[in-house]
């Protein structure tokens, strides 16, 4: 019910609230404000899927919610100097979940697809999990790419704000697009489903290559350390 998720959402706001003022002191790291916003997005997160299988709409506004904040933690942290590994690897860890968790509400509403959506969810993790260990690893920022190592549709993938929005956005909103589908499996839906294809398309194919080339530099830095 409604009521029982608002408590659920309650406690758990709650929990984060005490767990933060017990942290040890460093710096604030923990309350810089792309931080914070990456918290508020775990909540919203939390309290679609709390609705996904009940209320389409309630979920949409939560999931939505959790999506545009997405890009507001990144302009918050570069706006106001607060970029930090802790904030670049929740923001990672939350877009994870986020897609995972559509994609697994969409494998009880479309059977046919759950097989699917094992092998998308399991690409989409091993594929960010490899940049971001090798990234940490090599000490550089994780959405750096060398031109020279990887392919030249993911350079410019991450070196283009558009492209990369872009690229997420159209990703995003296919899943979403098959979330409202089964809704509402009008025309228009079908429409903005096709029209969303291509570059959900192309973000696996981003998230292939990716994992190719970051389990490369791994391969290289072992090369190098021996």
């Amino acid at each position: 019910s409604t009521q029982s998720t608002w408590d659920i959402l309650s406690v758990y706001f709650f929990s984060i609230h005490l767990t933060l003022h017990r942290m040890p002191d460093r710096g604030n790291i923990f309350l810089f404000v792309p931080n914070l916003i990456g918290y508020a997005r775990i909540i919203t997160a939390i309290a679609a899927f709390a609705v996904a299988f009940s209320d389409p709409w309630l979920f949409s506004f939560f999931y939505m919610a959790s999506f545009l904040l997405d890009a507001a933690d990144g302009h918050a942290a570069r706006m106001l100097n607060q970029c930090s590994q802790l904030g670049a690897v929740l923001d990672m860890v939350v877009d994870r979940c986020g897609t995972a968790g559509l994609c697994i509400v969409l494998s009880h509403f479309f059977v046919e697809l759950r097989f699917a959506m094992i092998c998308l969810i399991s690409l989409d993790f091993t594929s960010h999990w490899f940049k971001m260990y090798s990234s940490l690893l090599l000490n550089i920022p994780h959405k750096t790419v060398d031109r020279a190592k990887y392919n030249v549709l993911l350079y410019y993938y991450y070196t283009n704000r558009m492209v990369l929005a872009g690229v997420c956005m159209g990703n995003e909103f296919f899943y979403y697009g098959l979330y409202v589908y089964y809704w509402d499996p009008s025309q228009y839906v079908q429409i903005a489903l096709m029209a969303c294809f291509p570059v959900w398309m192309f973000k696996q194919i981003t998230n292939v290559i990716q994992l190719i080339g970051s389990m490369q530099e791994l391969a290289d830095w072992e090369t190098k350390k021996e």
